[in-house]
């Protein structure tokens, strides 16, 4: 019993600790200029992303249940979005950005409110 329950504590703290891992994780947009964005239910992955000005392409997989899309926008107005994509499946969004702030959200449903979004941040 006393194994059982040490055991127990260290998958607990492994996971804390993995859950902890992957807060406030930024993903940097590689020489290519080519990033995965998965979207589900109530995540964007990776939620926050760096890339260098000019034309990114964001491969945009639903790895959800629901019907998701992704759009992208910076002080409200929408620059670039995919059409809603099914679960399983993918496209690709072509953007060409100028430094600043973006939001990464989907705009189906009430996606946002729950916790659909993510940062893209341009340098």
């Amino acid at each position: 019993m006393r194994n059982l329950r040490a055991a127990t504590r260290l998958l607990l703290v492994g996971v804390g600790l993995s859950a902890l891992a992957g807060c406030g994780h930024t993903a940097t947009v590689p020489f290519d200029r080519t990033i995965r964005v998965a979207v589900t239910e109530y995540r964007v992955v990776p939620q926050s992303i760096d890339s260098p000005a000019g034309q990114v392409i964001l491969v945009v997989e639903n790895d959800g249940r629901l019907t998701h899309d992704l759009a992208v926008s910076r002080d409200g107005v929408i620059v670039g979005q995919t059409p809603p994509l099914q679960p399983g499946t993918h496209t690709e969004l072509v953007l060409t950005l100028s430094r600043g702030s973006y939001l990464m959200t989907s705009t189906l449903f009430s996606d946002q409110a729950l916790g659909t979004y993510g940062t893209l941040r341009v340098r």
